[in-house]
């Protein structure tokens, strides 16, 4: 699909989230706008259902989508800044709101129904607030939905200087390492 739109030289994008469901395609406008700002073609999210999808089928792709808009009443007032925004990170020119820099990310909680998450905590951002995450953000080998997890730290890059939940990002997490024996935790 990507290919066709850019077969037929458009220079944006703007798409629904839910399209597996509605359009019956196998994947949603989140992945979607990741690819097409992944491959240059600025590209904004744009959806009545943010607040149900944004700590998971969104969250997955956050890194690459630079906006997302929420349906409702003058939203479509809100999609060329979107878009100018879009434009200017696949051109390469990220607000600092949006870089990821290196982060320990906690594990505190799991959840198992429906799509699988766990609860972390960012350190550098609001090191008291839960962010809800889907579990496949983790590395590969700690994608069970184990509590097990909780407790665990990684590393990887978050944009902590977003200013709301919503905006947050988690990229390339791996596995902190231990610290060293002789570190006093005192």
């Amino acid at each position: 699909m990507l290919d066709e739109i850019l077969g037929r030289g458009c220079t944006a994008l703007i798409s629904d989230h839910r399209l597996r469901h509605h359009a019956r395609v196998g994947f949603d406008g989140a992945e979607l706008v990741y690819r097409a700002n992944e491959r240059k073609l600025p590209a904004v999210l744009y959806s009545a259902h943010v607040e149900d999808d944004e700590a998971t089928s969104i969250r997955e792709w956050r890194y690459r989508i630079p906006r997302v808009v929420q349906k409702g009443p003058h939203s479509v007032e809100a999609i060329p800044e979107a878009l100018q925004t879009a434009a200017a990170e696949v051109a390469g020119r990220r607000a600092l709101e949006r870089r990821g820099f290196l982060t320990p990310v906690r594990v505190v909680d799991v959840h198992r129904d429906g799509y699988p998450t766990v609860d972390v905590t960012v350190t550098a951002w609001k090191p008291d607030t839960v962010v809800t995450i889907p579990l496949t953000r983790l590395p590969a080998t700690h994608q069970s939905a184990s509590s097990s997890l909780i407790g665990t730290v990684f590393l990887g890059k978050v944009n902590f200087y977003a200013e709301s939940e919503a905006e947050l990002f988690f990229h390339d997490l791996e596995l902190a390492p231990d610290p060293p024996a002789d570190w006093n935790t005192e």
